[in-house]
């Protein structure tokens, strides 16, 4: 199902800069006292060109209402990250594991939440039926992976936390003048760092 997709030069090029998709040491593992481990999908899907695959978190619930994310969310006993990110995927949009062909990963981060996410990179089978659940999705949408990948797309914004200085990188699409989805924070962030390591190729 996926052969084809995995022969795209452009996927050939991510999957050549993220990490393998098996953990081989303990970077995913909580550092902080407290925090917990948490995995993500940024889902690709091919249409006419390369999408990204996003949800919106439905306004009543208690943790960022409304954010625009990737399906994810905190690993289970027993789990491990690519699991994790697996199951929250098939609860949250509906897709099983035999529809999803995972790339790799990105390097696990410490989120200003409670939790050290590991985001993993997958590719979707172009003919499966999404079926949100609305407890957790309000709503599913597709944006162009290129769009993302033009640094003129993206607005640097400077934010202190815990007395320094970080810059991050919001991503209004379709554009910062006719916004219809206001993507930022973490997953802009993990968008981002596709890019830079992408542009490494390049250097």
């Amino acid at each position: 199902m996926f052969s084809p997709y995995l022969e795209d030069p452009l996927i050939a090029k991510i999957q050549s800069v993220l990490q393998p998709v098996e953990m081989v040491d303990d970077t995913h593992i909580p550092k902080r006292e407290g925090q917990r481990q948490a995995s993500v999908l940024m889902p690709l899907v091919r249409r006419d060109e390369w999408q990204i695959l996003f949800t919106r978190r439905p306004m009543h619930m208690k943790k960022y209402p409304g954010q625009i994310a990737f399906p994810g969310g905190g690993i289970e006993a027993g789990e491990s990250p690519r699991q994790g990110a697996l199951r929250e995927t098939h609860e949250e949009i509906g897709i099983a594991e035999e529809n999803i062909f995972i790339l790799g990963r990105l390097p696990s981060f410490n989120a200003v939440s409670e939790y050290r996410i590991t985001p993993f990179i997958g590719l979707l089978n172009p003919q499966v039926e999404i079926v949100p659940d609305p407890g957790e999705v309000d709503e599913v949408f597709e944006a162009s992976f290129s769009f993302f990948m033009n640094k003129n797309n993206h607005i640097e914004r400077h934010v202190e936390f815990d007395g320094q200085t970080h810059t991050l990188f919001d991503m209004p699409w379709p554009s910062q003048d006719n916004i219809t989805h206001h993507i930022w924070g973490m997953t802009a962030m993990m968008i981002y760092r596709l890019y830079q390591k992408l542009g490494q190729l390049k250097a």
